[in-house]
């Protein structure tokens, strides 16, 4: 399959996206902030109208802000903020037997966002337009290569399924993200791990009315029927899920074959099987809404999937290829994780390939992404097998307080808030400043910096801090300065970050002295040679302290100076204000280090084990 050179119908580019579903948007949306090349291709027409994925859980939230998307999707949504979970009691009748909040961790986002799939895409969508990026539709991956080619080592053999046209992509990187079923799954060959057996689901979107309690909550009811899940979408209507028992499957087969003998009066296939599930799901919803009544007013989507859990071996092939989302993982829908695991390992996954593509981190760090992602993706296979196992299974409908004692236990897990990547290259393995556990949320290598309302030292306004961290790709240096701003403790830290020595300077030797302005209005940096930005928290009052009377270089970041009123943010992230502390954050949002005002050396002795750091003459391109 050797490219010919110089061919016209040659692309070059330094990523190849293939899959234009959630994880692949998200990769597109993060590359084309950190100014990376690339394509995205799809072998859809156009991009999904109805269904697929409902839930996009708070972290992913956080992570939207920082991308200024939050938004668009809030409004095509509905706030799921609370859950409630019903069974039989021991005289036969349905009861609720919990209640309680969806989100039981610190964050701006106490909820699920129930947003159709199509709604989250097409602001992704839209956000590349604005960019000026378009998807590459219908274009399907045939196969890749690696080639001899030294600059654009990958050729990729594509095929426009309008035309049959065939044409090659060459990059230096590929990422798949063409999930169940991935051409590159299959041409890297690698093993894959899944169950035993199939679910299969019935899910579908309605205009529901019913005097159920709890239609407007997330609501999981389990009888001697089988269980349903209903979530409640925007404007008033639900979205609802239920597994297929084994002699639906088989009623299900029955009609197949009896319809594929009416060859002449028979219904497409989609129209019949639709009519049948409906059926079912009718049935499904008065057997255990018992005794409340409900009524479907209209069918707006309604499918069957089958479902087995699977995990490859590798997300990569340690080289240049890598598989994210549904692509390298797939179970159950039952905990709203799909979307937002695929999501998130393309958020994990590109500012690495960006900044390595840049010059400025070592390739090796690229193996961290499979070590990191597969642990999360192990972790939920488990969680998932837990919960599929007593959902809805007949034989555990006496174990209301063990189902529910499963979900309170992955409230961190489901929510996004509260996976801890293990240490590595890129994650410290130990804390070096004093900070106090038992806080509300301490600040702990490999799990996600927590957001947090500041005031903005220069001109007193209240921000989120979210806001004032756009997603380009870049390091974050917190300064948790607590009483020490004025005093001989901080000394060594503001010796440090005015020394050459510094990870302010060290890495981006071109940058200006001065920092812009700058948050997630800016549709691109207006600090672009900067790995590395610096936000300083101190608890005293704004007034009383002169921005251009702190030690230097202070006042050139004066634009990233906050007041922490009262202190809470250093209490509740476990920093006494009289101690302090030094944080280093991830471009993906995740605690590198933590260390005291005066360990700068050892910020700069960990990013040295990652990143370039630039000759006098070095250019920084790749």
């Amino acid at each position: 399959m050797a490219l010919k050179p110089n061919s016209p119908k040659d692309v070059a580019v330094d990523v190849l996206i293939v899959g234009a579903g959630p994880a692949g948007f998200m990769a597109a949306v993060t590359l084309a902030r950190y100014g990376v090349e690339f394509r995205l291709i799809d072998q859809r027409a156009e991009r999904i109208q109805t269904g697929h994925a409902g839930g996009v859980q708070p972290r992913t939230l956080e992570v939207l802000q920082t991308l200024d998307l939050q938004y668009a999707l809030d409004c095509h949504g509905n706030h799921v903020c609370e859950a409630a979970f019903w069974g039989i009691d021991a005289a036969g009748k349905l009861g609720r037997t919990h209640v309680g909040p969806e989100v039981v961790h610190a964050t701006p986002y106490p909820y699920i966002l129930a947003v159709p799939q199509q709604e989250t895409e097409k602001a992704l969508d839209l956000d590349l337009n604005a960019r000026g990026y378009v998807v590459d539709r219908p274009t399907q991956l045939l196969h890749f290569e690696y080639t001899d080619d030294a600059q654009y080592p990958i050729h990729a053999l594509v095929k426009n399924k309008f035309s049959n046209a065939t044409s090659f992509y060459r990059c230096k990187y590929l990422v798949g993200s063409d999930g169940a079923g991935s051409v590159t799954c299959r041409v890297l060959d690698i093993p894959v791990q899944s169950s035993s057996h199939d679910d299969v689901w019935v899910v579908a979107d309605m205009e529901f009315e019913s005097d159920f309690p709890d239609v407007r909550r997330r609501s999981i009811i389990r009888s001697q029927y089988g269980a349903i899940m209903l979530i409640p979408n925007a404007g008033g209507g639900n979205r609802v899920y239920t597994q297929l028992s084994p002699k639906e499957l088989a009623d299900l087969k029955a009609i197949d074959d009896s319809q594929s003998m009416k060859l002449g009066k028979r219904l497409m296939a989609t129209e019949w099987k639709d009519l049948a599930l409906f059926n079912i799901l009718k049935t499904r919803l008065k057997d255990n809404l018992k005794p409340y009544t409900g009524n479907i007013k209209k069918i707006l989507w309604i499918s069957q999937y089958r479902v087995k859990q699977g995990l490859l071996e590798d997300f990569s092939d340690h080289n240049r290829v890598f598989v994210v989302g549904d692509a390298c993982h797939t179970h159950s829908p039952k905990a709203a994780q799909g979307l937002n695991i695929s999501m998130m390992d393309s958020y994990n996954l590109t500012w690495k390939l960006a900044l390595v593509l840049q010059g400025k981190m070592r390739p090796e760090i690229l193996e961290t992404y499979n070590a990191e992602r597969r642990q999360i993706a192990q972790e939920l296979i488990e969680f998932d097998t837990n919960y599929s196992h007593v959902f809805g299974k007949k034989e555990f409908l006496d174990n209301n307080a063990e189902f529910h004692e499963i979900y309170e236990k992955a409230h961190g897990f489901t929510t996004g808030i509260g996976l801890h990547y293990l240490p590595n290259q890129l994650i410290s393995p130990s804390t070096k400043s004093p900070i106090n556990i038992a806080s509300l949320d301490p600040l702990t290598p490999g799990k996600r910096f927590p957001p947090f309302p500041a005031i903005r030292h220069i001109d007193g306004t209240p921000v989120a801090i979210l806001s004032e961290m756009p997603s380009f790709g870049r390091f974050h240096l917190f300064i948790f300065a607590g009483t020490a701003l004025r005093s001989a403790r901080f000394e060594p830290c503001a010796a440090y970050l005015g020394s050459p020595s510094s990870v302010l300077t060290r890495y981006s030797p071109s940058a200006a002295h001065a920092w812009a302005p700058e948050n997630i209005r800016h549709g691109k940096p207006t600090n672009p040679s900067r790995v590395i930005d610096l936000f300083l928290l101190h608890t005293a009052s704004h007034y009383a302290v002169e921005l251009a009377a702190l030690p230097a270089p202070l006042p050139d970041w004066k634009h990233r100076v906050y007041a922490d009123k009262q202190g809470k943010t250093h209490e509740d992230n476990g920093v006494d204000p009289d101690v302090g502390a030094m944080v280093l954050v991830r471009p993906d949002g995740y605690v590198a280090l933590v260390t005291g005002l005066e360990g700068g050396a050892q910020v700069t002795e960990f990013m040295d084990s990652s990143m370039v750091v630039p000759m006098p003459d070095a250019s920084n391109g790749v």
